[in-house]
């Protein structure tokens, strides 16, 4: 009974980290507490329990705690498993974080501390100091991976940063300190960039101040997702005017150009319609128009095709789910994780391509990812009343629409709907050729003639 008391720690700090960072940690800090508070945990459940069987009771005692006390919060990392490719996914960066922050160095901890209480002479015992310690130096390492930072590369005689407006994560660039703004923001809900615009944009930062803005919930904006019910489609707008009032105060301007990309373009459109002296133009790449209608048609496109590839599999489960829209991102995963296919683009490769950034820390990779699923959850259930035609009948600034000639046709068709009523001093709908849902990156130089004649016509 008094050894069982060695376990009481492992609980308390369950409930505890359940509480503080339901969804893993948020900077290295955290990461770095996680992982040594785990440690002592750990080596007190074996000293106390004097038990080799503290290594696994002290881990499950804190799973079982931190799973109680995260009842009730929403999200594919933190929602039961799902056997999908996406709960797969989730599992990993969900629960999986927890493993190697927490559940490992517990169990290393909870070895040394019975080890301690030991004096076996049996040759087995070198052989489990041996393990032990090798799972020691992987803790070890996993603690300075998770602590390094990002960062970024340098522009001579310009600017490079990585900065915070409020708890949403940017990343600033240009040649020129003195350059015209241009606020980027990512399409998918909890989105990250900052690879594909240093790697597939660097040429626009000869032009502008680029700043690339991580979405609530993803990378270095990741520790803005809770509470998730104040993650709305008018928080995305405000999150829109709180950035840019930050860089208009920060750089000293009065407007700046901003470029929006699918999801992205709901939060900025609203942003721009609520207040249009703050910006000199807009542009909406794969613009968002009516989202169900655009998912409903995309919905029989996927089942058409999954019936012409005689892929049973993909066609009971869109059977099974319906025409959208859905309550959850299981609900779109079958059009997610097949649009590739159905329409001949290369859209999918987008997530793991930005959770490589080098201005990610290790940790931040983790919630490029963790943040999409989270995030896109909350989040793209919101947009289902979404009818910019009803809801958006002008701007009050040059707008530019900008698509692939190889766009999913739905989206086109209802941009085209509200581009035809839309009042604005300027309107344009371009289209890139050989270019898909993220034309800007598909075709960059293209992409950069046109914010090159937007900024031109609008000086």
């Amino acid at each position: 009974m008094v050894r069982g008391v060695g376990l009481l720690p492992a609980l308390v700090w369950g409930v505890l980290a359940g509480f503080w960072r339901p969804r893993g940690p948020i900077f290295p800090i955290d990461a770095i507490a996680i992982l040594l508070i785990s440690v002592v945990v750990g080596v007190l459940a074996g000293r106390i329990t004097r038990s080799r069987w503290a290594i696994v009771l002290a881990p499950v005692f804190f799973t079982v705690a931190g799973e109680i006390t995260r009842v009730g919060l929403t999200g594919p990392t933190v929602d039961y498993p799902r056997p999908t490719n996406l709960g797969l996914l989730a599992l990993i960066v969900g629960r999986g974080l927890f493993v190697v922050l927490a559940l490992l160095p517990m169990a290393v901890g909870a070895a040394y501390g019975a080890g301690s209480q030991r004096r076996s002479r049996s040759p087995w015992r070198w052989v489990g100091r041996f393990v032990t310690g090798i799972f020691a130096v992987a803790v070890l390492i996993t603690g300075v991976g998770v602590a390094l930072p990002g960062r970024v590369t340098p522009i001579s005689g310009g600017i490079s940063e990585l900065a915070y407006a409020g708890k949403l994560g940017l990343m600033i660039r240009g040649a020129r300190a003195d350059a015209p703004l241009l606020l980027f923001v990512p399409g998918a809900p909890g989105g990250s960039e900052l690879a594909a615009m240093r790697q597939r944009l660097a040429a626009l930062e000869r032009t502008f101040v680029v700043v690339t803005m991580d979405r609530r919930g993803g990378g270095r904006s990741f520790g803005a997702l809770d509470p998730v019910p104040t993650f709305t489609i008018d928080d995305e707008r405000r999150n829109v005017l709180a950035v840019t009032d930050y860089l208009l105060a920060r750089f000293r301007r009065d407007k700046l150009y901003l470029v929006a990309h699918s999801g992205g373009t709901i939060g900025a459109t609203l942003a721009v319609q609520d207040s249009p002296a703050l910006f000199a133009a807009y542009v909406g790449v794969g613009q968002v128009a009516n989202p169900t209608a655009s998912d409903r048609t995309q919905y029989d496109d996927t089942l058409a095709w999954a019936r012409s590839a005689g892929n049973t599999a993909l066609v009971t489960r869109l059977t099974q789910v319906g025409r959208p829209p859905y309550s959850n991102i299981y609900g779109y995963e079958p059009m997610i994780t097949n649009e590739d296919a159905v329409y001949g683009t290369d859209n999918g490769e987008a997530l793991l391509v930005n959770a490589q950034a080098p201005e990610l820390g290790l940790l931040d990779k983790v919630h490029v990812l963790a943040g999409f699923l989270d995030s896109f959850d909350a989040f793209y259930p919101q947009v289902r009343n979404i009818d910019f035609r009803a809801q958006v009948p002008a701007l009050g600034v040059p707008t530019y629409f900008v698509a692939g000639d190889r766009e999913v046709p739905a989206r086109v068709r209802d941009l085209n709907l509200w581009f035809s009523a839309l009042q604005a001093p300027r309107k344009e709908i371009v289209t890139l050729k050989n270019a898909g849902h993220r034309s800007m990156f598909d075709q960059p130089a293209q992409f950069e003639a046109v914010l090159k004649r937007v900024l031109a016509e609008n000086p």
